[in-house]
């Protein structure tokens, strides 16, 4: 089953340029004051297949099509000074840009876009038709986004429109992970003079060693596929490892025994805990969760957490798991959310 396609507006502004080029959007997780942004929210619901029109300079100077899912990322360097306030961490997600021959602005065809503005959550501003500054990813409604399509056509831009649904397209993910974590291991390496701590915090970035060892005396099993040999299992961290202090990455509280498949869900936010029950992502794709052992019509009960592993939990649910919707179980499919 194919996901269906949203459609999102994102104002660029200051950042268009660095984006555009480098094939990617990026958010940071809260406003300066530390307040939830339901414009960077929308970074978590992004999937493959979307659309993005990328407004800048009062028009919408390009296209693309979101080629994965939103993932944690730290601010790009090539952003230097932009957004200083930002958080470091933040939510990025691959797109395939192109740039359109015509840009389209909204006030030139005010008449078809603004009664199709959604009446919460708008990016222009529905009496001037200009951008508004507090806002980044916005998700438009359908007939909006076909208007759109429709309008930058008739301007004589050839739409280049790939077709990423149901995909699994490479993606930026792990790389960036990747550096992340070994610069911060890096770091490490000088910030840290007991080489006893430092190894010790290397290996439970790769859910080995103390880290393994303190997870295994409190979980004994997956808390999904309820497999209870270790050597099946990997120890993993519900705060990640890059979001940890040093003393919640080797806290046994802070991690789960897991069998391969349900951390790669676990790790990538396709799925939660809370309430005793397995929550699933809303842009998860259910077919390929069956065939992974997981049944979003039946999930597993999976017992109770200690307070001090519901704590992690809430982090887990607030920054990794891809919802920004509620998360109550029953919010799985996309379609729900529209």
């Amino acid at each position: 089953m194919l996901l269906p396609l949203r459609y999102w507006w994102v104002n660029q502004k200051q950042t268009h340029r660095h984006e555009i080029a480098g094939g990617y959007l990026w958010s940071p997780k809260r406003r300066a004051d530390g307040a939830r942004n339901q414009f960077y929210e929308n970074m978590k619901e992004v999937a493959p297949g979307d659309r993005v029109f990328s407004y800048w300079e009062g028009h919408v100077r390009a296209m693309g099509t979101v080629s994965s899912f939103g993932y944690d990322a730290p601010k790009p360097e090539e952003f230097g000074d932009a957004g200083r306030n930002w958080s470091v961490i933040g939510y990025r997600a691959d797109v395939q840009y192109f740039p359109l021959d015509v840009p389209l602005a909204p006030r030139e065809a005010w008449s078809r876009i603004q009664p199709l503005l959604p009446a919460k959550y708008a990016p222009l501003n529905s009496a001037s038709g200009k951008g508004l500054q507090s806002v980044y990813l916005a998700e438009l409604p359908d007939a909006l986004g076909l208007v759109l399509e429709d309008l930058l056509a008739d301007c004589g831009n050839r739409l280049i429109l790939h077709d990423a649904r149901g995909l699994l397209l490479a993606s930026s993910e792990e790389v960036e992970r990747t550096r992340w974590e070994e610069e911060e291991v890096r770091r490490l390496a000088t910030a840290t003079s007991d080489r006893t701590e430092r190894d010790a915090l290397v290996k439970a970035r790769r859910g080995q060693g103390v880290f393994r060892q303190n997870v295994a005396r409190l979980e004994l099993r997956c808390r999904i596929t309820r497999v209870a040999n270790p050597t099946y299992l990997i120890a993993s961290h519900i705060k990640p490892w890059r979001h940890a202090s040093n003393q919640e990455r080797l806290s046994g509280d802070n991690g789960l025994l897991l069998a391969p498949q349900a951390d790669f869900l676990f790790d990538r936010g396709f799925i939660s805990f809370a309430d005793g029950r397995v929550l699933v992502s809303a842009v998860a794709h259910e077919k390929s969760l069956v065939k992974l052992g997981l049944d979003p019509d039946h999930p597993p009960e999976v017992g109770h957490f200690s307070d001090a592993q519901e704590r992690f939990l809430d982090f887990h649910r607030a920054e990794i798991f891809r919802s920004a919707a509620s998360n109550a179980p029953a919010q799985r499919s996309r379609s729900t959310t529209r």
